[in-house]
Parts: C-alpha cells; structure tokens; sequence
C-alpha cells in the first residue's frame, strides 16, 4: 500500500482523526477509519496552497452546505518549502448540468455572495484579502483598499497590465481607464459590497456530484470584491454579446458550462447592478483574457484589445 505523506498524515491527525487506519486511493484520495474519503494534496508552491487554504474556508462561511469542499486541515513543512492539504473529497462529473442544476448553482452562488458573518477570519470589511491567492499561476496582489474602483483599477487590471508591459495593451490601458472604467466602477446600484469571490469560475472550476448532482466549485482565486466580478469569466469560453444600442441579453453560453438558467437563478436573488450592466461585465471578464494573456500569450491579448477597445469606445458615446 502506498505511504502518506507526513504532512498530509499531519491534517489527519489536527483534526483527532486516528492515522493509523487512513486508506489511500489512487493520487489524492484517502479514506479515514469511519469510511469517510478526503482529497489530499501536496505541493512546493506553499503561497498558492495557502491561499487556496484561506479561500475554501472563506467561501464556506457563507456559502450553502456541499457547494465549496470543507477543508480538514493544512499544514507547512519546518522549513518552509512544501505544504499539504486535506479537503472534502467529492466524485465529480462535469458538463453543464441540467436546467435544474445550473438553476441551483446560481441560487447558492448568489447565496454565497453575502455579507460574511461579523468576527470572520481575515474579514476586513475592505475590497482585498488577508493572503495572496492565485488565479492559474498568477499571483494576485489582493492589498486592501477601501474603494472598489481603486481595487479593481489598480490591483486587478493595473496589476496585470504592468506585469504584462506590452506597448498596445498599456496604450489602450490608459485610454481605459481615463473614461470608461470610471463610469463602470465609480457609482451604481446595487452599491458594491465586499463578498467573498471565487475568483476563477470558469467550468473546469465548477463540477457535479455524481450521486446528488448538486453542483460543487473548487480550485478558487479568492478575494472580496463585487459579486457580480464572479461571472466575468463566465463569459470567456462561450457566447457573446454585442455593446451599443441594439445589445443582446440572452445569455446563451452553452460551450461555457454556463446556461441561462444559471444567470437568471443567480439574479433573481440578486439584481443586476445598473447602469451598464453588460458593459461593466465585459469589463470584469478583462481581468481574465488579461491573465490569460500574461500566462499564454497568444489570442488572449487579441481578446483583450478587443474589450479594451470597444469599452473606451463606448464610453466615448456616453455624454458625462
């Protein structure tokens, strides 16, 4: 039978549980002594592990029983260099799901995205979060700030664009932000809340149970930030829509992992935020096409002028 990790035996034995009984099963499942399997991993990148640690638990204070993985435990080597983790452990399916499935994701997505308890762990009441997380390999930089605009500007977008330093994508940058991120960002209604965020909801992050078919996401890019930052890269795989006067609102994303029983479930318990509900969207999904960009290169940085482009056009439309 193959060994457990030290660290990993570590998780088991914080939480009272008795090691000496623990099953593994295949790379990451281990199931302990009352039968129970858990998903168990380890690795060098303890910032990222720590951070993704630090956003299950986050997520789970608000969210509805069974959507995020409960985590037993987190432990760091003595020296520093690796970590391990032991978490819910769930037998997943993917695919979109039914009607009824994506209608339950986004009543218990919505339900997450709810004022935190009071006394919550690295809970500020600021836009921000207490560590760093990592959106795919990218460090976020999550310092606090007390505005919205501020964060998103300056430690979403500004961030990623001078990690970037591309001339044409810094260009439109600076086009962008003069108009048109103001208008999106500065004031609307609903106002802005800091909610915990998943941060990278995209379908490869959200999966099914096999036996309940109750939907499950995991594998998060946490912050808090504005609800409705989840959806942006919701969009980024799947659909479009066009800006401007004859705008298109279905959202039919069905290569996305995302259904329009989704997005009207999730805004029936939270109304879409106005003015420029669409276009603050397409501004929230140019976090993503940005990453994307900074860790692939290739058609992302077509994506992303695109957006850039036609947000500062259109907010050249709109009269101050």
């Amino acid at each position: 039978m193959p060994s457990i990790h030290p660290l990993l035996l570590r998780c088991f034995e914080s939480a009272g549980i008795d090691t000496s009984s623990l099953r593994p099963s295949g790379r990451s499942c281990i199931t302990d002594p009352s039968g129970t399997s858990w998903f168990a991993k380890t690795g060098h990148n303890v910032s990222q592990m720590r951070g993704e640690t630090a956003g299950l638990r986050a997520m789970a204070a608000t969210a509805p029983p069974g959507l995020v993985p409960r985590v037993l435990g987190f432990e760091v080597a003595s020296n520093g260099q690796e970590a391990g983790m032991v978490s819910q452990y769930f037998d997943l399916t993917s695919g979109k799901g039914a009607a009824e499935t994506q209608r339950e994701l986004g009543r218990k997505l919505a339900k997450m995205h709810t004022r935190p308890p009071e006394g919550t762990e690295g809970y500020t009441g600021q836009y921000g979060f207490s560590v760093p997380t990592h959106c795919g390999v990218t460090e976020q930089n999550n310092t606090w700030e007390e505005s919205w605009e501020v964060f998103y500007r300056d430690r979403r977008l500004g961030d990623l664009v001078k990690r970037k330093r591309d001339g044409q994508i810094s260009k439109e940058w600076d086009k962008l932000k003069q108009k048109a991120v103001p208008l999106l960002l500065h004031k609307f209604e609903p106002a802005p809340r800091p909610v915990i965020l998943h941060g990278d909801l995209w379908s490869g992050n959200a999966g099914y149970d096999r036996t309940t078919s109750s939907p499950v996401i995991y594998d998060p890019a946490c912050y808090y930030g504005h609800n409705e930052a989840d959806l942006g890269i919701t969009h980024m795989f799947g659909g479009s829509w066009q800006m401007g006067p004859m705008r298109r609102t279905s959202w039919l994303t069905s290569s996305s992992g995302f259904s329009k029983e989704f997005y009207d479930e999730y805004h029936k318990h939270l109304p879409r935020s106005e003015p420029y509900y669409q276009e603050r969207q397409k501004l929230y999904e140019l976090y993503h096409h940005l990453n994307h960009t900074l860790m692939f290169g290739g058609s992302y940085k077509s994506g992303a002028l695109s957006i850039m482009r036609s947000l500062s056009s259109w907010a050249e439309g709109i009269d101050n």
